[in-house]
Order: C-alpha cells, then sequence, then structure tokens
C-alpha cells in the first residue's frame, strides 16, 4: 500500500509538472491581441499574433500576412463586415516615399479578396489613422496604440486599379489587450497540487 501511494504521488507529480510545462509553453510561443474601437454608431474588433512575420512593403510599410484571426466591424446601417482571417499592416505614410496622403501612423486591418467570407472580388482595408510619431517611427506590429484615432472603411478595394469608395469615417476611440489565457489550464494546476497536499497529508498519518 505504502508503494501504491508512492507511486501515485509519484503520478501526479509527473503530471503536474508536465501541466506547467505545457503552461509555460503556451505563454511564451503566442501572445493574442485584441484590437477594438467604438464611435458614433460603429463599432468592432480584430484579434491577432504579435509573433507574426512581418513582410516589409517598403521602409515605412510592413505586412503582417494572415496574422489575425476573428474581427467584426460593424457600421449599423452602412453593414457588418465580418470573418475569421485577415492581415495586420503597419504603415507610414511620408511625402519622402512620393505618398500624397497626410503624413500619419496607421495601423491597418486587410482582408484580400480570397480571405472575404464569403469571397469577393474586392478587399475590405481598413484605416486607424494616429498622430505622425505615434509609433515611434516603428513598423512592428502593435500591442499598444494612442486612445484616439480616425477610422476610413473602404470595402471595394482594387489594388493597384482603385481604392474604391469610402463607406466610413469618423473618429473612434481604441485600445488594445492582451487575450487572457484559457483557464482550462491553471485549473488543472489547481486540481493536482490539491491532490498531491493531500496525498502527503495522508501519508504522514
Amino acid at each position: 500500500m505504502v508503494l501504491l501511494n508512492k507511486l501515485s504521488l509519484s503520478a501526479i507529480s509527473s503530471a503536474a509538472a508536465l501541466l506547467v510545462s505545457v503552461t509555460l509553453n503556451v505563454d511564451s510561443a503566442q501572445a493574442l491581441y485584441k484590437f477594438s474601437f467604438e464611435g458614433e454608431g460603429v463599432n468592432g474588433y480584430f484579434t491577432y499574433d504579435d509573433t507574426s512575420i512581418g513582410t516589409p512593403n517598403s521602409p515605412n510599410a510592413t505586412t503582417y500576412f494572415e496574422g489575425g484571426y476573428d474581427y467584426k466591424f460593424d457600421l449599423g446601417e452602412k453593414g457588418v463586415f465580418q470573418g475569421t482571417v485577415g492581415n495586420p499592416i503597419v504603415f507610414l505614410p511620408r511625402l519622402e516615399d512620393g505618398i500624397t496622403a497626410p503624413e500619419t501612423d496607421d495601423f491597418l486591418w486587410e482582408v484580400r479578396a480570397p480571405q472575404r467570407q464569403p469571397a469577393s472580388e474586392f478587399a475590405l482595408v481598413n484605416y486607424f489613422h494616429y498622430p505622425k510619431g505615434s509609433f515611434e517611427g516603428s513598423t512592428a506590429i502593435r500591442t499598444t496604440v494612442p486612445s484616439t484615432a480616425i477610422l476610413d472603411v473602404y470595402p471595394n478595394v482594387d489594388f493597384p486599379n482603385s481604392i474604391g469608395n469610402l463607406l466610413y469615417t469618423g473618429t473612434v476611440q481604441t485600445r488594445i489587450e492582451k487575450v487572457p489565457e484559457p483557464a482550462l489550464l491553471p485549473a488543472l494546476l489547481g486540481v493536482g497540487a490539491w491532490f498531491i497536499f493531500r496525498r502527503r497529508q495522508k501519508l504522514s498519518t
């Protein structure tokens, strides 16, 4: 019986150690972030992985292709756009690059035509414009942003031919939050610790 108790304790300890290892690996391998926004008549969000590998389009623009997951842009009467894949883009339009747009720091959510659900002949591109210098000259994927942005929504983009119609423009409040890890593993760790504690009590009596 003593041997069985020792074996049980050993098995529980091993299981707990394995759960700790899995938890640490999950934390270090991936961090999901949720970007959300809200304004008059509009709200929505998109989620993305901050470990996504970016592809530089220029010194001032980086696309994180398929680095984003579920999203929803609710524009009220103007329509709702949602799906399960997208591309975060960090873009710093500058006059020295020959770009005539106002100089801002932009965090974009792009959904290319084949990625849209259902698939479309047009891309969906959403610009969140922040004041120049907000990103300190970096095109790294964002984990923080200022609280206020100008949102421009283009639902019928046909690159490189046309950006299509501007469906919505307006001021929105924005924030980025880290998505909490699933509660299952911490719960299992708690159960494992309780079993170890109870087993040691029994062995000591």
